[in-house]
């Protein structure tokens, strides 16, 4: 869950690791690989060298200077969804939540399907306080991408703590669990443990055995559809 990654210029950003884990001084140095040039051309390559420093600055926790390189490259270099969602990561670590919203809503304007920026607007919105408009946004990034184990967390944690929702919240984390395999994180499974000592019985869905069949059942339940 740790695993910082960056996937493409045009179509990835740093979530699981700046905003759910924190970064470790042994992680590599992030590499920026473009998957698109054969059908967009190839990125600048001052482009692709400042991203990759910001990049780097993001996964040093050096939120300020990242988010001041970023503001260059989004205005030299508009049209990428990639550097705003990591702007707007930049800024929610500094707690600029509204100017954040507005990164990232750049990046879902360059991109509407980029499902990376889509979550994370979701956890943008639930700093805000719109909890019903952060979970509308965590239910879209799934639909996005059915494999997106961490937006299942998220929606977790979100009706746990915010929505008091313990249904869902119980739900969500078996789902997070079962997408995760063999790799366990033992810090939601006493989560679950708790949460079934409250959860009634008869109100307990048996777990999903993976992310695919999670997404399928989030989709034909009317109980994890509006868990207000």
């Amino acid at each position: 869950m740790s695993t910082l990654f960056v996937k493409c210029m045009r179509l990835s950003l740093l979530l699981a690791a700046v905003l759910l884990s924190g970064c470790s001084m042994f992680t590599p140095k992030p590499v920026v690989v473009d998957t698109q040039a054969d059908v967009l051309g190839a990125i600048p390559a001052e482009l692709q060298q400042s991203f990759g420093d910001a990049l780097e600055l993001l996964q040093d926790e050096e939120y300020e200077d990242a988010e001041t390189l970023l503001l260059e490259v989004t205005q030299k270099y508009p049209n990428f969804a990639g550097p705003w969602s990591n702007l707007a990561i930049a800024q929610s670590k500094q707690e600029k939540y509204d100017e954040a919203l507005v990164s990232i809503d750049n990046a879902l304007q360059q991109d509407e399907k980029f499902c990376q920026a889509v979550s994370l607007k979701g956890v943008v919105l639930r700093e805000l306080g719109q909890f019903k408009e952060a979970k509308d946004q965590y239910l879209a990034a799934l639909v996005c991408n059915p494999n997106d184990i961490m937006t299942l967390y998220n929606i977790g944690v979100l009706s746990d703590l915010y929505l008091h929702d313990n249904v869902t919240a119980l739900s969500y984390y078996q789902k997070y669990l079962a997408a995760l395999g063999s790799q366990q994180d033992e810090t939601v499974q006493s989560w679950v443990v708790d949460l079934k000592r409250r959860v009634p019985a008869e109100s307990q869905q048996e777990p999903v055995q993976n992310i695919e069949t999670a997404v399928e059942a989030n989709s034909s339940a009317p109980q994890l559809a509006g868990e207000e």
